[in-house]
């Protein structure tokens, strides 16, 4: 990229620009915070003469999401096919300058109360811009908007000589703005994040969404992507899966994967908004189609449980090569394996997008019935690695953990007082202390023992999904023996509620409070489920 000079610009162009729509603010932009009192310093800057640094601009023919007014005023329409610059820094300054000649008002700040000292010195290090009226002043709105005649005739000659001389100083100010032009949006985009003093970095999806953005008009339909995306997240809330929100790039690597054959990056930025914004609709039905397989066949309840969000992405896949047909039995059974496959191999830990596009292209191979080897996708076998796996400490950030959570959640465990179903949702399977994670042999039981460590105490095979009641106020620190006891009271058909959480009465030591029997006969039948899902 060649170096851009800097252009200097005058107050005359500065505003007209504004006006006339060609200068515009990004929906990427970070909100406007200056309040007036830093108006005020940046209007004694220029009076005074001294520079406030460059406005960074982006010269382009390209159409992005971007503000459409400044304190309630609508600024102009610019005919498509003309430049537009895209102020990529400097927007605070260039708003409050606009904002304060103006007059405007955002929330509490009305900018037309910048006052002007007339009794101090221009030259002098003395603050001369105020927002508390001075005796002897006058409105930075007045000195830009009212003729000469006038404050004449309000504040007397001696003061309209004064005010001539301020008002000619802000325009004949040469204010110092760097056009960039010939650069894709994936470039702006890394320049913005560069320059950008609150640190704040552009993601992937507010590039697309700047890129594709359109606005609605008599002619045709506007596509804001981050409306269209809220849009399906509240249509999710129903089935539970509302939570792929945390990873807003699953849509995008789909799209990419069905247009492009690629999940990368630059896959997902040459999509032109035309083919975008037609597939959309296509695309989002595919990936309600996997999520209600998923939850059906899988018997996942709650997006929380998924090892990962990308998960879906194959499954959705799957249902656009397929016409969105719904998997033969054998269909599903690949598609199943390589779900589990993928989650206890800990697959998607790095690379996502370079795995994503191999993955296709078993799937593709899962949609024709060809012979399909599962090895790429690749996971230890052997019983003896998950038995021991599965006797260490639990986090809900592991996504061999969730997906052992995931077979779990496949037997839809019954409660222990009274054989009802346990309601799992996505706000109780955030951490591993939330309410639907139970320590079959509880934590303070165990800790009392001296006996075990953490990791032994807080390991998978001792972890069961329950209600919140049962585990914070039935269990609490009791002894299995004695909290099973009181629940077969109540409960003739416990020991068939236990055999949901793959724990059998009689044959794991529960009632003789024997931990260590308990550990390894649930980490060998868990070991067993893993296995029968993930053969190759």
């Amino acid at each position: 990229m060649q170096q851009p000079k800097p252009i200097s610009r005058r107050y005359d162009d500065i505003i007209r620009n504004i006006e006339n729509g060609i200068y515009q603010i990004p929906k990427f932009q970070r909100d406007f915070v200056w309040d007036k009192n830093k108006s005020a310093k940046l209007v004694e800057s220029l009076l005074k003469g001294y520079p406030i640094g460059s406005f960074i601009l982006w010269k382009t023919k390209e159409r992005l999401k971007s503000l459409k007014k400044l304190g309630g005023e609508i600024l102009k329409e610019i005919k498509e096919g003309d430049f537009v610059y895209y102020i990529l820094d400097g927007q605070q300054r260039i708003t409050s300058l606009y904002l304060a000649i103006k007059g405007l008002r955002i929330d509490k700040n009305d900018y037309k109360e910048i006052f002007i000292d007339l009794d101090k010195d221009i030259e002098s290090d003395d603050e001369i811009c105020v927002c508390d009226k001075p005796q002897n002043s006058i409105s930075f709105y007045d000195l830009m908007n009212r003729d000469i005649l006038e404050i004449s005739d309000e504040f007397g000659r001696d003061i309209a000589n004064q005010a001539n001389e301020l008002k000619k100083r802000i325009e004949n100010y040469e204010f110092a703005t760097i056009e960039i032009e010939n650069q894709s949006l994936d470039k702006i985009a890394d320049i913005f994040t560069r320059i950008n003093t609150s640190g704040k970095e552009l993601t992937l999806f507010e590039i697309v969404n700047a890129k594709i953005y359109t606005e609605t008009t008599n002619e045709q339909e506007g596509f804001d992507l981050e409306e269209k995306f809220g849009i399906l997240i509240k249509d999710l809330e129903r089935s539970g899966y509302e939570s792929i929100a945390e990873n807003k790039n699953i849509i995008l690597q789909l799209m990419a994967l069905i247009l492009k054959k690629s999940a990368k990056r630059e896959a997902i930025l040459s999509i032109d908004k035309h083919t975008f914004t037609k597939n959309w609709d296509c695309v989002v039905e595919c990936l309600k189609l996997a999520i209600d397989k998923i939850r059906d066949s899988l018997k996942i309840p709650a997006s929380k449980l998924l090892p990962y969000y990308a998960l879906i992405i194959p499954f959705a896949y799957f249902y656009y090569i397929n016409d969105k047909k719904p998997p033969t039995k054998k269909q599903l059974e690949n598609l199943h394996k390589y779900f589990f496959r993928a989650a206890f191999g800990e697959r998607f830990s790095s690379s996502t997008e370079s795995k994503l596009n191999e993955d296709i292209k078993l799937v593709e191979k899962i949609c024709k019935n060809e012979k399909i080897n599962f090895k790429q996708v690749d996971c230890d076998e052997s019983k003896k690695y998950y038995e021991e796996e599965l006797k260490y400490g639990f986090s809900t950030s592991s996504a061999f953990d969730k997906a052992l959570l995931c077979i779990l959640a496949y037997k839809e465990p019954k409660k222990f007082n009274d054989n009802s179903s346990v309601r799992l949702d996505n706000s109780w399977l955030n951490i591993a202390s939330s309410k639907n994670y139970h320590h079959f042999f509880p934590k303070a039981y165990l800790k009392k023992l001296n006996k075990y460590d953490e990791d032994e105490i807080n390991c998978l095979a001792n972890i069961t999904l329950v209600d919140d009641y049962i585990n914070k106020r039935v269990i609490k620190d009791k002894a299995p023996s004695i909290y099973i006891k009181d629940f077969l009271k109540d409960n003739p058909e416990l020991e068939q509620s236990l055999k949901t959480h793959y724990i059998d009465l009689k044959d794991f030591g529960v009632l003789e409070n024997d931990y260590d029997r308990f550990l390894n006969k649930r980490a060998s039948i868990l070991a067993s489920e893993i296995l029968k899902r993930i053969k190759s």
